[in-house]
């Protein structure tokens, strides 16, 4: 797809954020994860993510999607458990436009 992109001179704004998109329709648990700890850490709606950010190793590596991963687990928003659904029904009250 990036390839595509590239040879229709896509601008490298517009691959980094279409990245951003399909990860999301791949790996749509990671995403969401990921969106989570965004707006949970930065108040940033997955829509309004720095597209360069979501898509760096720090988010959708192996390694990176393991630490966000375990940020969750270890601030309570992993589980089956009521504590997660309250947590994430906060989270989804506060946001005003998300993609997640």
């Amino acid at each position: 797809m990036l390839e595509l992109m590239a040879s229709q001179n896509a601008t490298l704004d517009n691959m980094f954020s279409a990245a951003k998109y399909v990860n999301a329709l791949w790996f749509p648990q990671q995403m969401l994860e990921v969106a989570t700890v965004l707006k949970a850490t930065q108040n940033v709606d997955f829509t309004h993510a720095d597209a360069r950010q979501v898509v760096s190793n720090k988010y959708s590596s192996g390694s990176g999607y393991q630490a966000v991963h375990q940020w969750l687990a270890s601030n309570g928003f992993t589980g089956a458990g009521s504590q997660q659904r309250r947590q994430l029904r906060r989270i989804g009250s506060r946001r005003t436009n998300g993609y997640f």
